[in-house]
């Protein structure tokens, strides 16, 4: 049986283990789980705490550490580790000291040719992986990034391949644009009033230790500071809504038969686990993501900030973008026009978002205040717009226009012209 270890903050919190089989069971440390699980490792831990055995796999929460399944991203780092696509074990014990968060994954014992692959094909070949050595920091998610340090005023990949200040995320083949519409759209937020990290879109000809194949046609890259690093290399815990609720990266969007999670439901744990002010303040944060046409708000793009507190806060805001800005794709040249990453009371599309379904999102979520900071964030982005028209790309500009008269929401807030 092979067996990782895992630490947090430096204290030893529990243990995975893999049987031949592919089955994983987490074995809490007894000490810790009699402490009251301090420091806290994530809410779905406090809420079924104990010894859990018998997944396929990696656990949830552990999963969501990782890339997802057929991304590029996961793909480049297989390749880089000599592992398949669905060694999720293998892929643990490789990165497991530098992930998101303060929790540390350390290998003992591990060979990953006894972890089974549940992938009948090897994973597809991405070109020749880098020298020997060369390593990457695990980051979540699906876009190809890497975590980087700034050298001179230029942004390099850590020696060994662990630390690094700030996230860098290349655009992909299929949109172009999409660097300078995220740093827009975070910058859009920051001048709404919401907490956004240093950002700022960074020619790919100024990244070094990157594979020049690796870059493929990219231009221009989208640079945010990590907010789960300190400038003295400490690590600040956190984890997403995926892991907070249990789930697989799979159902991000909270669209799973018997897994349904919509907005409502994320709002009434964030409530429930940081107090009412949080709950206020993510309930404002939605109602940016509508304003702004963001059908990518899922799961995996909001978290939790759990530091050494008892209780978590929600994280800065990250991974914002106004997707309606690619009109053919994600946009409103699509039939239906396009769908929230969330569900809003019972409605899925942007063009059913009306006061109806703000209203339902208040009562099923059991809040009585969301209506109205969902409306004061709507409020707040008509604020932050006027300072980021001039300079967001003219094809943004474009699209927020269309998006405000096309969701009655908004216009009956008053955000049409």
């Amino acid at each position: 049986m092979n067996t990782l270890r895992v630490k947090l903050s430096g204290r030893h919190v529990g243990d995975l283990a893999v049987t031949r089989d592919g089955r994983t069971r987490w074995t809490p440390e007894p000490s810790w789980e009699a402490e009251g699980q301090h420091p806290r490792l994530g809410a779905d831990f406090l809420r079924r705490p104990g010894r859990r055995g018998g997944v396929p796999g990696l656990p949830p929460w552990f999963e969501n550490l990782l890339p997802e399944r057929e991304s590029e991203l996961r793909g480049r780092m297989c390749e880089v580790h000599g592992v398949r696509d669905g060694q999720s074990f293998a892929l643990l014990a490789a990165w497991g000291r530098d992930v998101s968060g303060a929790v540390e994954v350390v290998a003992g014992g591990v060979d990953t040719d006894d972890e089974p692959d549940e992938d009948a094909e090897p994973s597809p070949r991405l070109g020749a992986p880098p020298a020997p050595g060369f390593r990457l920091s695990a980051l979540a998610g699906m876009q190809l990034k890497f975590s980087m340090s700034m050298v001179n005023d230029r942004l390099a990949l850590p020696a060994g391949g662990a630390g690094g200040q700030w996230i860098v995320k290349l655009p992909g083949r299929d949109y172009p644009d999409l660097s300078h519409i995220e740093a827009a759209t975070m910058t859009w937020a920051r001048y709404s009033g919401f907490e956004v990290p240093v950002h700022f879109v960074r020619p790919v000809a100024e990244l070094d230790g990157i594979p020049r194949p690796w870059l493929g046609d990219a231009v221009n890259a989208f640079v945010v500071q990590r907010f789960d690093r300190r400038k003295d290399g400490g690590k600040v815990h956190q984890e997403d809504l995926c892991q907070a609720l249990g789930q697989y990266p799979d159902n991000k969007y909270g669209n799973q038969p018997h897994k349904r999670i919509s907005f409502d439901g994320a709002l009434r744990l964030v409530t429930d686990l940081s107090g009412e002010d949080v709950g206020r303040e993510m309930a404002r944060r939605m109602g940016f993501a509508i304003a702004s046409g963001n059908g990518d708000a899922h799961l995996k793009n909001w978290s939790l900030l759990w530091g050494d507190a008892t209780r978590p806060t929600l994280t800065p805001c990250y991974d914002l973008v106004s997707t309606v800005s690619f009109p053919s794709r994600l946009g409103w040249d699509q039939q239906g026009g396009p769908r929230l990453a969330l569900r809003l009371g019972d409605q899925e599309h942007f063009a059913c978002i009306d006061r109806n379904a703000s209203d339902a999102l208040a009562k099923k979520s059991r809040q009585p205040w969301a209506t109205e900071e969902l409306i004061s964030g709507i409020e707040l982005a008509r604020v932050g717009w006027r300072q980021v028209e001039p300079i967001a790309p003219q094809v943004m500009r474009e699209a927020i226009e269309r998006h405000w008269r096309m969701v009655p929401l908004l216009g009956h807030v008053g955000l049409t012209r």
